[in-house]
């Protein structure tokens, strides 16, 4: 990881407070944080999935420009099996993204999600920036993570990187009331001739 995440201060005895408005734990309980008014990005660190990686090395080609759509959660399996190539790690690829579609539609009482998976090799949004939108998840299943910024930082010096596998709920500047709490963010850099698969989840 780049710069290394400094925490601060606990928070309880799970989540841990990286800045003023940034939260993180290894448990998915940290998830709902995101809807305190005074945070702006919640951080579940999880652990790393060695076939879900192999996977999309395997794959990094054949998944195109990306995958990208709004998907109903109760048809979400059927149409990732369709869509996805086939591999003998693919269960564990859709059953991870149905994990973490379900996640955020229980968290925020919807039942569809937009869906992008994203294979890279340069930075998609490579300057610090906030999402017009209300909240989004954001999972890198391979290569660098998320880099951002907590909502209070003087300059880029304070950035931080999200491992990969570590979900970020980011709240963006539409979510009504916490315009002010958007969370910055950018695409890391990827090295030459590396890849890496994003994915990010908007509860619709």
């Amino acid at each position: 990881m780049g710069n290394e995440q400094k925490p601060t201060e606990a928070v309880d005895h799970s989540f841990i407070k990286l800045s003023a408005c940034s939260v993180m734990s290894n448990s998915h309980m940290v998830l709902p944080e995101i809807l305190r008014p005074d945070t702006s990005l919640a951080i579940w660190q999880r652990e790393s999935s060695w076939r879900i990686e192999q996977y999309f090395r395997d794959n990094f080609a054949t998944l195109g420009i990306n995958i990208r759509g709004v998907f109903a959660l109760d048809n979400l399996k059927t149409e990732l099996l369709q869509i996805l190539p086939e591999h003998e790690y693919r269960d564990e690829v859709v059953e991870d993204i149905l994990l973490l579609s379900d996640l955020i539609t229980c968290l925020f009482n919807c039942d569809s999600v937009g869906l992008r998976l994203a294979p890279l090799q340069k930075a998609m949004c490579p300057k610090f920036h906030v999402d017009n939108i209300p909240v989004r998840l954001v999972n890198t299943y391979l290569g660098p993570g998320t880099e951002w910024l907590p909502v209070d930082a003087p300059s880029e010096e304070s950035l931080h990187q999200m491992d990969p596998f570590s979900v970020g709920l980011l709240k963006g500047k539409a979510w009504e009331g916490h315009e002010d709490m958007a969370a910055r963010h950018r695409s890391c850099l990827v090295e030459a001739n590396s890849q890496r698969v994003l994915l990010t989840l908007d509860p619709l």
